[in-house]
């Protein structure tokens, strides 16, 4: 059975007053101007805000896509921006799986095909039985032959999220993995998540603008022109009205301030 892996010297994912720059024009653009966010593990984390807020950028730094001008990021203990290309990439596959909203499956490639296509060879009759398990978790089983082009939104996004978890990673980063769905499956992957920590242990961050998807979150991080502007809980209630108005409210209290 996949096991989460041992976090008993490091917590998941630590950010520490991460910025990252850029410019336009004549100016420089903070996309992120000190945002701090440490996750513990077998938490669940959202990263809300509106567009151009940070949250995409912030994800990509959490997955060491993109270097930082300042802070560190720090994934199982540790820090990414000490890790050349090569190590680099190889720590991602290692302990980062990432779900994207367009899911970035191989249209060549069946299912099963896809799942396995980070796994290193040398796992071998253990990348069988991860893979099979992950078909019998996620429903999939009867998909597992079939390309993208013959699954639903749905179906590629299980697939996806089964790719991203055939290493068992130390933390799973979700950019918008709702966004290409319909509210009916959109709802059934955010109770997949909101599985995978409950009964796994997963260690997740998640980024969206919706209050209906952060709601399944244990925690949210608002975040509004690069900087942390609040930290909601959502203690348990998956009640999108109640994260809608606090949401507003944090938006409304910074603009007052």
């Amino acid at each position: 059975m996949l096991q989460t892996k041992s976090s008993s010297q490091a917590i998941p994912l630590d950010v520490q007053q991460v910025v990252k720059k850029y410019p336009q024009g004549g100016t420089v653009v903070h996309a992120l101007d000190g945002v701090s966010l440490s996750v513990e593990p077998g938490e669940f984390v959202a990263i809300m805000g509106a567009s151009g807020s940070g949250k995409s950028t912030l994800l990509h730094a959490m997955a060491g896509l993109i270097d930082v001008d300042a802070g560190r990021v720090l994934v199982a203990g540790q820090d990414l921006s000490q890790l050349a290309d090569g190590p680099l990439t190889r720590f991602r596959r290692d302990n980062l799986g990432i779900v994207f909203q367009a899911y970035n499956l191989i249209p060549s490639l069946s299912a099963e095909d896809n799942i396995r296509l980070p796994a290193p060879k040398s796992l071998g009759k253990q990348l069988d039985a991860t893979v099979d398990e992950l078909f019998e978790r996620f429903g999939m089983t009867a998909r597992r032959h079939h390309k993208p082009g013959a699954l639903s939104g749905g179906e590629q996004q299980r697939i996806a999220i089964a790719r991203a978890l055939i290493c068992n990673p130390t933390i799973l980063l979700a950019d918008e993995p709702t966004g290409s769905l319909d509210s009916v499956t959109g709802t059934q992957i955010c109770e997949l998540l909101r599985d995978l920590v409950d009964n796994q242990g997963r260690s997740i961050v998640m980024v969206t603008h919706e209050p209906h998807v952060a709601m399944w979150a244990d925690r949210i991080c608002v975040l509004k022109d690069g900087t942390n502007l609040a930290e909601l809980q959502t203690d348990g209630r998956r009640d999108p009205q109640t994260v809608a108005q606090q949401y507003q409210e944090a938006l409304g209290a910074e603009t007052v301030a």
